[in-house]
């Protein structure tokens, strides 16, 4: 949430809502567990020595 001010200087008391702001971190969580997930195949496949999965 921002708050701006108006055009006198008093703070305006509606809040502005993000949507960009807000999606931030379940992104980040979404990105972390897709990217994690294929290092870990990718290490798996490594390490078993092929490309089976």
């Amino acid at each position: 949430m921002t708050r701006y001010r108006t055009t006198d200087g008093k703070e305006d008391l509606k809040q502005k809502f993000n949507t960009f702001g807000a999606m931030a971190i379940p992104l980040a969580f979404v990105n972390g567990l897709y990217f994690g997930a294929y290092g870990l195949r990718k290490v798996r496949q490594y390490w078993e020595g092929g490309p089976m999965d």
